[in-house]
């Protein structure tokens, strides 16, 4: 008789990561924060509305200290998850990200169209540039 409680994990490639991540949806933004009198790193997570285009992670954001972060500290770590009936993944990006600054690439990108789950003007186009990308798909136990 099989173990019902037992979860079997299974190794994403890439690209059944950017497949799961073709769709918009919500994921979280870890960035750092250096403090500039004694240097210490402090991590923070925001949540992000995202969109995929050309196997970059996009994202539109309002001035404040994700922006600020971002600026002074690139380097990111992107995390999204979801699931289908029992079956749960979960997806990591890491990578650099950079304000998207010419008219044509947010064009050409699709991320006007991403609608932000907050009301908030979002005029500042990012796009992390993704170095690395992993996964897992994992069937809950019962």
């Amino acid at each position: 008789m099989a173990d019902d409680s037992v979860s079997v994990t299974k190794q994403l490639t890439v690209a059944e990561c950017w497949s799961l991540l073709e769709k918009d949806g919500v994921g979280r933004l870890a960035t750092a924060t250096v403090d500039p009198v004694t240097g210490d790193v402090t991590p923070d997570i925001f949540p992000i509305n995202f969109h995929v285009f050309q196997e970059r992670i996009l994202f539109r954001t309002a001035p404040g200290s994700k922006l600020i972060d971002l600026t002074e500290q690139p380097t990111v770590a992107f995390q999204t998850d979801g699931h289908r009936g029992r079956i749960h993944w979960s997806v990591v990006a890491r990578g650099v990200a950079r304000r998207m600054m010419f008219d044509a690439d947010i064009l050409e990108s699709g991320i006007l169209d991403l609608q932000s789950t907050l009301p908030t003007e979002k005029w500042n186009y990012v796009r992390i540039e993704v170095e690395t990308i992993t996964g897992i798909r994992f069937d809950a136990a019962r």
